[in-house]
């Protein structure tokens, strides 16, 4: 009787663990994705292919295009009449002005790969209503 507990005794944590569940499938890296900052308050328009015209989705502010829509390639943004940002991308460690200020109305392709990364991380920042 008392191997009979025990063999209980230890088949318990491992019915336990077991009925944890399979964790949900790892998502794939993605190749690229957009990040619309916490501070810029307003969504932007985004598409998964360079080039492509119009915008298929709102980016809520604070939100990633792999995370929030389930993309694994962003290809632009949309920034909307009256509106100004600056788009930003991750190389060599840090993250890099494209160098451009995108006044709205109007698109931004995005870099599909940046060399020696493995997903080409974009964001954009300090969108605002600019004048002229």
């Amino acid at each position: 009787m008392k191997s009979l507990r025990m063999l209980t005794a230890l088949a318990l944590p491992l019915v336990t663990v077991m009925s944890l569940g399979t964790p949900a499938e790892a998502r794939p890296v993605p190749l690229s994705y957009i990040y619309n900052k916490p501070a810029n308050q307003i969504g932007i328009g985004v598409y998964q292919a360079r080039g492509q015209r119009p915008w298929t989705h709102i980016l809520p502010a604070g939100q990633r295009t792999d995370s929030y829509l389930d993309w694994q390639r962003a290809g632009g943004f949309y920034i909307g009449p009256g509106y100004c940002a600056e788009p930003y991308y991750f190389a060599n460690g840090d993250w890099q002005p494209y160098g451009v200020t995108v006044r709205g109305p109007d698109y931004f392709d995005v870099f599909d790969s940046v060399v020696g990364e493995t997903t080409s991380r974009n964001e954009v920042r300090s969108l605002r209503a600019c004048t002229g």
